[in-house]
């Protein structure tokens, strides 16, 4: 059983970081500090595109150490902060309806579309977190430096609106920072000498904003994923050609969208004749733009001291170790991540993570021995393997997984405090239909860029059709 916890701080008032304090506010703890380093909740949803050309990312980037440059003009450490961007671009809207994305027991507004814009999302969470209990104290704009654990206190060192560092103590940390923060770009043949020849030619989605630099360009998108599908596709009413590399064929074989073309894998980068070479030895010529939609790597660059020895949470960022139930710190379950795992349904997801955690901080919980709980992380490597699908919990694994947390709840009779959602079989056929709309929306998406493309339009989302 994990003691009980009085002092708790969060770190991150994005989703994760809400529907954590929205379970920890249930249980009743004497002291719960969210820490948010925009000046509003929301995390990633935050949209500040005006920002994304002060910073650019190492090319190639492998490792949760190669951290982003700033490049803007001289300011200080605070406002480096602030003006950190976030993956949103200018016409976004969800991959996902809005009655499977939302909160328990808290819908989007039914006058809102299917799929809600990113601004429509950020006000979502906005009155998400007024449900939250007023004993949670929302710090904003605040600089988290360090959390580092001293004898039994965990010392969170942060900047509040650009003052001094000042020292926090807490009895547990839950980090809830996501994991959209620092881009992978893989480190393929000739890669560094391109970007040295052609600088700025080479981005991370991340830094991707709106498709109008491109217009007339040649343009290579890399990765088949949610996004690159997406950029892909509102880069064709600009850009003269637009390629799409991917490892495996997309999960929508006809996109039946002009202009994109699907390559095979890029192996090399030939700066002195302006090429590419892909896997099967196919050669492309006169690129101008290569957009990596290839994912992030797992970065805590606050927690300095658990990144190293036999129990480092990291090596390359690919995977967090250590952790039971992709949750609790094995050595130390006062350290807690929630939100971790990927391909999931983040809203409610988070939710059921929280229950969890709130009762094992509360101490009402019992935990397995450390042994079981290493020997639980090991049967899944076993499965998964050492690489970055170890967080991967694609359907039905992420209801599964939500499943057997709750019944862990139940079974030790812990009904009382904040309860996620129940993966019933409405909820269920719900998540199956996810992948058949998706396919849908993304035909009708490809649709409407095609008439754009038709009449010599720029991108503009579906809803705002003419």
């Amino acid at each position: 059983m994990v003691k009980k916890y009085s002092r708790i701080a969060i770190i991150g008032g994005g989703p994760t970081g809400l529907a954590t304090a929205k379970a920890l506010g249930v249980e009743g703890f004497p002291q719960i500090d969210l820490f948010e380093r925009k000046d509003q909740v929301g995390g990633l949803w935050n949209y500040n595109g005006e920002l994304k050309t002060k910073w650019e990312t190492n090319i190639p980037n492998v490792h949760y150490k190669d951290e982003d440059k700033y490049i803007g003009d001289a300011v200080d450490e605070f406002q480096q902060i602030k003006e950190v961007p976030s993956p949103m671009y200018k016409h976004l809207e969800t991959n996902l309806f809005k009655e499977m994305m939302a909160f328990k027991d808290f819908p989007f507004p039914k006058e809102l579309e299917s799929y809600p814009t990113r601004q429509e999302v950020i006000k979502y969470l906005e009155n998400y977190s007024k449900t939250i209990s007023k004993d949670v104290k929302f710090n904003l704009n605040s600089n988290v430096e360090s959390v580092e654990k001293k004898a039994d206190i965990w010392e969170v060192k942060v900047s509040i609106n650009g003052s001094e560092v000042e020292t926090r103590k807490y009895d547990a940390v839950v980090l809830a920072n996501g994991h959209y923060n620092h881009p992978f770009i893989p480190d393929t043949k000739g890669i560094k000498e391109w970007n040295a020849k052609y600088p700025k030619s080479i981005i991370h989605c991340k830094y991707f904003d709106d498709c109008l630099p491109f217009k007339n360009k040649r343009v290579i998108v890399v990765g088949n994923s949610a996004s690159g599908v997406d950029v892909a596709i509102q880069l064709t009413t600009s850009a003269s050609k637009v390629l799409n590399s991917v490892r495996k064929k997309a999960e929508i074989a006809d996109l039946k969208c002009k202009s994109i073309e699907e390559i095979d894998e890029i192996i090399e980068y030939d700066y002195e004749n302006k090429t590419i070479k892909t896997i099967n030895g196919d050669i492309f010529k006169d690129i101008d733009h290569i957009i990596y939609c290839t994912g992030y790597l797992y970065s805590f660059p606050f927690l300095k001291s658990y990144l190293e020895g036999k129990d480092a949470l990291l090596t390359d960022g690919q995977r967090v170790r250590n952790l039971y139930k992709q949750l609790f710190y094995i050595p130390d379950p006062s350290l807690v991540f929630v939100g971790i795992p990927a391909n999931v349904v983040i809203f409610p997801f988070s939710e059921n993570q929280a229950a969890f955690v709130a009762r094992g901080l509360s101490g009402r919980l019992k935990f397995p021995s450390e042994k079981e709980q290493r020997d639980e992380e090991s049967e899944r490597l076993k499965i998964k393997g050492d690489v970055k699908s170890f967080h991967f919990l694609p359907p039905p694994e992420d209801s599964q997984y939500c499943h057997d947390l709750q019944k862990t709840i139940d079974e030790q009779g812990l009904k009382d405090g904040f309860e996620g959602i129940i993966w019933d079989e409405t909820k269920l056929e719900m998540r199956r239909q996810v992948g058949p709309r998706k396919a849908q929306r993304y035909l009708d998406v490809v649709e409407h860029v095609n008439g754009l493309i038709a009449k010599g339009e720029p991108f503009r989302l579906l809803r705002e059709k003419i």
